[in-house]
């Protein structure tokens, strides 16, 4: 469970506030809001990155503010996937997507075949075997995407994060993407995953419960008409 509580957040002036909100283990939300709203600084609170103005908010058992202090437990914790990847010159695709399992490996730092079993069933389902070997730099804006997502997934935490994960993706994929996080979270009840975005129709469509950002404050949603997601992001 993720709990707001009297969450202030921004940089030096606040953005937006969550006054009292609990989100469910089991399920999948979307972020919804315009351009300039706070969507990411609100995901970067979540994850640490960014501290507070103001409130609690708890990720699971622990505070924001614990994982802060703590970076070993909180990438346990927190796996997080950027709107974007540019690659990383000396990384293939199957080393990129190792580093997700980089919070549990000993003091050597190895893989363990269970580990490498991981990584190669999830660059599998994401369809992305036959690039495993290729270095980061050289595939398409849409492939890291996905990658990224494999990181995540194989860091296997609690909660995942995503900053607008589909802006590089065509529609097939981003149908891909958002099976692939329900699935995730299927396959464990006590998964939560977030991410942003600005496609409603598909949100709605799969019937992801909604985060709406209006008048700087958030929202939650559930079997939301479009009507109700648009008059509320009027308000912004």
């Amino acid at each position: 469970m993720i709990r707001f509580k009297n969450v202030q957040v921004g940089y030096t002036q606040v953005l937006l506030e969550v006054e009292d909100l609990a989100l469910d283990s089991g399920r999948l939300y979307a972020l919804i809001g315009r351009n300039g709203s706070g969507k990411s600084t609100l995901l970067k609170s979540v994850i640490g990155q960014l501290p507070l103005l103001g409130g609690h908010l708890d990720i699971g058992k622990h505070s924001i503010d614990q994982l802060i202090k703590d970076h070993v437990q909180r990438a346990r914790e927190i796996a997080y996937v950027a709107s974007m990847f540019n690659g990383i010159e000396a990384l293939t695709l199957y080393q990129y997507v190792a580093l997700g399992r980089s919070p549990y490996l000993g003091a050597l730092g190895r893989l363990q075949p269970a580990d490498q079993n991981k990584i190669t069933e999830v660059i599998a389902r994401l369809d992305l075997t036959r690039l495993a070997s290729k270095p980061t730099p050289e595939l398409s804006d849409g492939e890291r995407q996905l990658g990224s997502l494999a990181r995540a997934i194989v860091q296997d935490t609690p909660l995942m994060v995503l900053d607008e994960p589909a802006s590089f993706l065509d529609y097939f994929n981003r149908e891909l993407l958002l099976d692939q996080l329900q699935s995730w979270i299927q396959a464990d009840s006590r998964r939560t995953a977030i991410f942003s975005s600005h496609d409603i129709d598909l949100c709605l469509e799969k019937q992801i419960p909604l985060l709406i950002l209006s008048n700087k404050k958030l929202v939650f949603l559930e079997k939301a008409s479009k009507e109700k997601v648009m008059e509320l992001l009027r308000q912004s």
